[in-house]
């Protein structure tokens, strides 16, 4: 989901302290998790509220974590009026409510007071195993590894030699610039040639591009030959489109399907009022959304170390799945094996 707001205070701590060294050095793992795959878009992440455990969707699409309305009340989580934060989905909608958990805990992380946005789809989670959003406000602190082959996540301290990072095997590397704009991890892409903002967005199953970057780019409407028809969302402008090359500088992705979205954020928003000026517009309207959102369809193929402190994503091919039969690496010797690139 692409959803804007005021930045909640959320932090986690880790469990024990890690020694920080006076110059850079080897990379020092903080937490490893292992991702749940209900299906091949979706990556689910465990996490504890107040001691209860539950998956959350892991969307890198979103700035701000949130819970399912439902989920709250059955948790008996207060609700809270936001003042200035309001949460937009793609679908057109909003709320600013937000809930306070006491403790939050994922992997050997601990946050205390975590404050959790109420999500505006009021269906949000039904029929899923997932009941809330991890998004990049519970990920900025540190560096985060996601290996879509083995469906592991890692947080690394930021104290480490810059761009000392990849230690795993890899046949492609592409050192990506990243702005981390209002929490979310945006970057250029080519397509076809030609460039376009684009957002990695675990969350959502399917890479997408707004109507009006088709029409400005590619010139493609609706009715353009070529065109996969498809009803997304109950969308009925949306379309499919088989383009020949998603280039991230070096890893290139061929023939990729994109979904071409209308923009609805905001519009099933009481509150979006019109405004005057140059031009008549919605008050959640924002002048600088992407042109592209890359989801899981994409992203599912790929290895991602994303330094925050550096602003540069690291992008593979993903790693072979590990052999069931294989003991896992522990993670003191997974930290211990990381070798510089």
């Amino acid at each position: 989901m692409m959803r804007t707001a005021c930045a909640m205070a959320l932090a986690l701590t880790c469990l024990g302290t890690v020694a920080r060294a006076e110059d850079c050095g080897a990379l020092k793992q903080l937490n490893s998790i292992d991702l749940v795959k209900p299906n091949p878009s979706r990556a689910l992440i465990p996490v504890s509220l107040n001691g209860i455990p539950k998956l959350f969707l892991l969307d890198t699409g979103g700035d701000t974590s949130g819970i399912s309305g439902e989920v709250a009340r059955e948790l008996q989580l207060v609700e809270h009026e936001a003042q200035g934060v309001k949460m937009l989905d793609l679908y057109g909608h909003a709320s600013n409510n937000y809930v306070s958990i006491e403790k939050f805990t994922v992997g050997r992380l601990n946050g205390q007071d975590i404050h959790l946005a109420v999500e505006p789809d009021p269906n949000f989670g039904r029929g899923t195993r997932y009941v809330g959003i991890f998004a990049p406000d519970l990920m900025g602190r540190y560096d985060v590894e996601i290996d879509f082959g083995t469906y592991k996540m890692n947080y690394f301290s930021t104290d480490h030699c810059p761009g000392k990072v990849v230690y795993w095997p890899h046949s492609a590397l592409a050192v990506l610039p990243f702005t981390f704009h209002r929490r979310h991890i945006r970057f250029t892409v080519k397509v076809d040639g030609k460039e376009l903002t684009a957002e990695m967005d675990t969350g959502s199953p399917n890479t997408s591009m707004r109507d009006e970057a088709a029409k400005r780019l590619f010139d493609l409407a609706p009715d353009s030959p070529g065109n996969i028809p498809l009803n997304q969302q109950g969308m009925a402008a949306a379309f499919g489109r088989a383009f020949g090359t998603l280039d991230f500088e070096g890893v290139a992705v061929t023939n990729p399907h994109v979904i071409i979205m209308p923009d609805l954020v905001g519009r099933k928003d009481p509150n979006n009022i019109q405004q005057t000026g140059d031009r008549a517009r919605m008050s959640d309207d924002l002048d600088d959304r992407p042109d592209m959102l890359i989801g899981m369809d994409i992203l599912r193929k790929l290895h991602l170390y994303i330094a925050f402190d550096e602003s540069r994503m690291f992008i593979s091919e993903a790693s072979t799945p590990r052999n069931p039969s294989m003991p896992p690496t522990s993670d003191a010797a997974a930290s211990a094996n990381a070798t510089h690139q």
